[in-house]
């Protein structure tokens, strides 16, 4: 085992914490991977698939990244993002609606592409990417009832979603962490690969590649893989969920030296509902934990 494997496995077994882990160095292939295949919730993760079957479908012709969507009352999703306390009438493009999924992970942004592209599609993109353990058969609506045994049909709407996550946390035996192809899965190595597409173009035009790129290069949430990095060095989608803290993307050290990657973790620890003290310390480790892969792929990894 090499030097920078052996340093995050070890740092990995020491954090007892529940890790899949994969880099891939993207011009030459060389990997590190600890429970590279092991499937995992992806949390918000899921937002980067969704956006490249977006712009396939844009290729294909059914829409303009130009175009507009209003938002309306029924699009409203609680969680991260900004969108669920603007008023109706909002009328952003959908590149806008991308730019919000992913760099501040807002979820009325991706639920209205969802219903845009397919969920189904979007699985069905990864596949004829060969990628065969990303699996997103649910937005985040979908996710939200999983998570507090909801009906998975017909309407719930937003107070009884706020209702739901203020009563109880999110149960570590709902659908939401199911980890198989019946949740928002995946496994390290896949996500890890689909960085690898997106940087070399094999995702979509070299065009559409880069402009996915470039809106994670915005990334308002740095503090984990990039925690420790200088500014500006990585493109990356962060995820979470209660107990699930992740990241994925492009670590790039120079010009045509570019690192992929992709960690998920899973900690059960039981924390009281509502005291933000030991979650804000729980973040904080496995926040720090990241941060030390992502130094030690900066410093090491295929130099």
């Amino acid at each position: 085992m090499d030097k920078p494997t052996q340093r995050i496995t070890d740092l990995i077994a020491a954090s007892g914490v529940d890790v899949g882990f994969a880099a891939i160095k993207v011009e030459t292939g060389q990997q590190i991977a600890v429970n590279g295949a092991t499937l995992f919730p992806t949390a918000s993760t899921f937002k980067v698939p969704v956006m490249v079957e977006i712009y396939a479908q844009a290729r294909q012709g059914k829409f303009k990244i130009s175009d507009r969507i209003a938002f309306q009352e029924p699009h409203r999703v609680i969680g991260s993002g900004v969108i669920q306390a603007l008023g109706v009438g909002l009328n952003p493009t959908i590149r806008d609606l991308m730019m919000l999924m992913i760099i501040v992970s807002d979820n009325t942004a991706t639920d209205i592409l969802c219903d845009l592209v397919g969920s189904a599609n979007v699985t069905a993109r990864m596949r004829a990417l060969g990628l065969q353990d990303i699996h997103t058969p649910a937005a985040c609506h979908g996710l939200f009832r999983r998570a507090w045994s909801m009906p998975l049909e017909g309407p719930v709407g937003y107070a009884d979603y706020k209702a739901a996550s203020k009563a109880a946390p999110m149960p570590f035996t709902s659908g939401a962490y199911s980890r198989d192809s019946s949740n928002n899965t995946a496994s390290a190595i896949d996500m890890a690969q689909l960085m690898v597409l997106i940087q070399q173009a094999k995702a979509g035009t070299a065009e559409d590649c880069a402009d996915m790129i470039a809106i994670m290069e915005y990334q308002h949430y740095q503090t984990r893989v990039p925690r420790f990095l200088p500014a500006g060095s990585v493109a990356n989608k962060t995820g979470s969920l209660r107990g699930l803290r992740n990241d994925a993307g492009l670590i790039r050290r120079a010009p045509g030296d570019t690192i992929a990657f992709a960690m998920f973790t899973f900690d059960d620890t039981d924390l009281p509902h509502g005291n933000s003290r030991q979650l804000v310390e729980a973040n904080a480790r496995i926040e720090t934990l990241m941060g030390e892969v992502g130094q030690i792929l900066w410093d090491d990894f295929a130099c």
